[in-house]
């Protein structure tokens, strides 16, 4: 089967329907085809006995979804849903919706995925005008074009050299060290709780009589050295360790982590930390400093960036349940969005054991938008949620309010959890 001109289609769908066939419609981008497209036509196929499928072209992809999108182009995308055996007609179209292709095409089924129901498909009215059956198929919302992007990030990062973690043999001390950073925390003397721990070295950077952050220089590198005491069981350093290694492996930015260490310091238990320094500034104090002197295109890319963020995030089963503005280090100029970001202060990331919807999405979204309030617009804090949400905000209502639920909560709480808070 070859991708048709869509007068085509239009006029093989007549032919079709006056010797009583039943249509069945179904659209996408088909981004990095993957086994949850496969399963939703053919599921779709089985409704009907003609499948037409909608391909989105490249420029509506990149509306919808941001920079960046496309990864495969339009004819490629279309040849490759072409050449599967339960498809009958294949199209590209330029649409944000397929409103204008179902008046055309009258089918009698429009079927997608079950990430969407009737009240989230944007042709519902049309769907309804027309007398067109709507139908989800298709397994569990399992796969995805950024999940398959993160797969190959991380399959980069490993060929360049993946973080290789080996437990920590030291007197004194228990926990786990980078393979790498090793030699350089033992050439400078670092494995030493005591001057772990010390508050004599480097410079504060935040902190309490109980925990603090210092940075310090380690050879010819600049590192952080977070400190709790008495160490506490809520704050094991071995897990945020282990959640530095756990994103940068799924392709995400994240300071390098060189060693997590607990051990007796003075009559105490004292645990350790230690991350080696990301270029890069607080987001919200990079608002602060620029966001007035960008073109509103300019503030646009940015806000994408950071939603696309978040949705990687997401879509890679982790969440960040108290993400804050300073949370997240940007480089110098935003110029490259979502790959200008690094995610900071791992302790409470977790780990999402099924696809995250919007009640897992809004803890972290909401706090983001709250640390954003002070430096940036209404407008420029729904751009981002935009931009989370695929490049629409149709079908977003269960976030959106899931969302504004949460900021209510956080409000009557009185304050973020951060560092620096005893409770």
């Amino acid at each position: 089967m070859s991708v048709a001109k869509e007068q085509a289609v239009v006029e093989a769908l007549a032919e079709a329907r006056a010797s009583g066939r039943r249509i069945v419609f179904t659209n996408g981008a088909f981004d990095l085809l993957h086994v949850g497209h496969l399963s939703v036509l053919e599921g779709a196929a089985a409704l009907g006995d003609v499948l037409v499928v909608g391909v989105n072209d490249d420029a509506s992809v990149r509306r919808l979804r941001g920079r960046g999108r496309p990864v495969v182009p339009a004819r490629e995308r279309a040849a490759l849903i072409a050449a599967l055996h339960c498809v009958d007609h294949v199209l590209v179209f330029s649409d944000d919706t397929v409103d204008r292709l179902l008046e055309r095409l009258r089918p009698h089924v429009h079927a997608k995925g079950r990430d969407y129901r009737e009240a989230n498909l944007p042709e519902r009215a049309t769907n309804e005008r027309l007398g067109i059956a709507m139908a989800f198929v298709g397994g569990p919302k399992d796969h995805s074009a950024t999940g398959l992007l993160a797969r190959a990030a991380a399959a980069a990062t490993a060929a360049g050299g993946l973080d290789r973690v080996r437990p920590l043999e030291h007197p004194g001390l228990r926990g786990m060290v980078l393979d790498r950073a090793l030699p350089r925390l033992i050439e400078h003397g670092w494995l030493d709780l005591a001057r772990l721990v010390s508050m004599q070295e480097g410079e504060l950077v935040e902190g309490t009589a109980r925990r603090w952050v210092r940075r310090v220089s380690i050879g010819d590198a600049a590192a952080y050295v977070k400190v709790c005491r008495p160490a506490s069981r809520r704050r094991d350093p071995r897990v945020e360790f282990e959640n530095h290694v756990a994103l940068r492996a799924a392709g995400f930015r994240a300071p390098e982590p060189w060693l997590a260490a607990l051990g007796p310091n003075e009559g105490a238990s004292a645990s350790v930390l230690v991350t080696r320094e990301v270029p890069g500034q607080r987001l919200d104090h990079w608002l602060r400093d620029h966001l007035d002197e960008l073109s509103p295109g300019q503030r646009l890319d940015i806000a994408t960036g950071i939603g696309q963020t978040i949705r990687a995030l997401h879509s890679a089963r982790f969440l960040f349940p108290d993400l804050q503005a300073w949370h997240l280090l940007v480089d110098a100029s935003m110029s490259s969005g979502a790959g200008s970001i690094a995610f900071i202060d791992l302790m409470r990331l977790e780990r999402a054991r099924r696809r995250v919807g919007p009640q897992a999405a809004a803890p972290g979204l909401a706090a983001l938008a709250l640390s954003l309030r002070p430096y940036t617009s209404a407008r420029f804090r729904l751009a981002i949620v935009r931009a989370y949400l695929g490049g629409t905000l149709r079908g977003g209502r269960a976030h959106l309010e899931a969302i504004a639920r949460r900021i209510e909560k956080i409000k009557r709480r009185g304050r973020f959890r951060h560092l620096g808070d005893d409770a």
